[in-house]
């Protein structure tokens, strides 16, 4: 009987083990989970940050090349009597993008950013010349057109940065009564090529758990997976900053007004009130030039080579400290403006020209 009870007291214990370990068992693995649901759920965060830096990186790396360059050609006077035509430049020297079209005459921006466009004029002097830019049908106030003058002939040229929308249409017009020029010299041109490409427009959604399914259930493969995609977002996001760090600076300003502007003695600094375009905010049209950073340094020639501190004019010419005629300042300008012009103007690579009255 002793016997029989000392049996039963035994398969009690082995069984109470055997519920303990079950219950140790049970914990483990619930621990287990919850971590690899933690490590799944740092995957998914990590993956759509990934995804959406990847996507940006490959608009930036996709950027179209845009160039073009194209000339009137034939061999005579293209001329109006009886309203305004359209200009068709037939030779095309450049068209990297295929972005301007030889049938149409137009120019066509393939994605939104700046673009700088350019264009030429010849003509005989015994009668008017024009060539104006034309955006989506629209003037663009930039303009060559030059009135009858003396002998042989006239050539004028104008250009500026333009923000362009993708789709927007750049073209030549040529305007009533005018004539413009050209052969196989080619005189008269039409070209532009993208400086920079502006992309505002936030990332897609991305659907993650398509790929989460995927993912194994092994928590070792997990952290394995998570390493080799934290390396590849931070190579990714380094990249990308330093994409967006490269700032934008783009100016194209005209005089405007409606008269002549002359200096007949000393120098004048110009203002130029009609701002086109001002990206990056760099140019200012109250009284500065641009900054004299953005000059570039003395020429080898000049001064031999020496360094004068802004605002010093140079040792020798017509305008130097020793010469007894003295610049005026302009009356419209202010001791301001009249520093940094002469700042700038011992600045630029070749001695100042001498002024001479209009």
């Amino acid at each position: 009987m002793s016997r029989c009870v000392s049996v039963l007291l035994v398969l009690v214990l082995v069984a109470r083990l055997s519920s303990a370990q079950q219950v140790n068992n049970r914990a483990e693995l619930k621990e287990v989970e919850k971590v690899l649901e933690e490590l799944k759920a740092e995957r998914r965060a990590m993956s759509d940050r990934l995804q959406a830096a990847e996507r940006e990186l490959k608009r930036v790396r996709d950027t179209p090349k845009v160039a073009f360059a194209v000339s009137l050609g034939g061999n005579g006077v293209v001329k109006t009597t009886t309203g305004s035509m359209d200009l068709i430049y037939k030779d095309v020297l450049t068209n990297v993008g295929g972005a301007y079209s030889d049938a149409t005459g137009e120019f066509t921006a393939p994605i939104r950013g700046v673009y700088y466009v350019r264009f030429t004029a010849n003509a005989p002097t015994n009668f008017p010349m024009s060539a104006v830019l034309y955006k989506n049908g629209a003037e663009v106030q930039l303009i060559a057109h030059e009135q009858p003058s003396g002998e042989g002939s006239d050539t004028a040229s104008n250009g500026a940065a333009l923000l362009l929308q993708a789709g927007d249409k750049l073209k030549m017009m040529l305007w009533h009564n005018t004539h413009i020029w050209d052969n196989s010299n080619h005189h008269s041109t039409f070209s532009g090529f993208l400086l920079f490409p502006l992309v505002d427009e936030p990332p897609t959604e991305f659907d993650a758990e398509a790929e989460l399914k995927a993912l194994q259930a092994s928590l070792k493969q997990v952290q394995t997976d998570n390493l080799e995609v934290k390396e590849r977002l931070e190579s990714a996001e380094r990249e990308l900053k330093a994409t967006r760090d490269v700032p934008k600076v783009a100016f194209a300003v005209s005089l405007g007004g409606n008269g002549l502007q002359e200096a007949t003695t000393g120098r004048k600094t110009l203002i130029y009130k009609d701002v086109m375009t001002n990206i990056g905010q760099a140019y200012s049209s109250e009284t500065d030039p641009p900054r004299p950073d953005y000059f570039s340094p003395p020429h080898p020639n000049s001064a031999l080579g020496t360094e004068r501190s802004p605002g010093q004019l140079p040792s020798s010419g017509p305008h130097s400290p020793s010469s007894p005629e003295t610049p005026t300042p302009s009356p419209h300008s202010s001791p301001a403006s009249e520093h940094i012009c002469s700042h700038l103007l011992t600045r630029s690579p070749l001695p100042p020209p001498t002024l001479q009255s209009m």
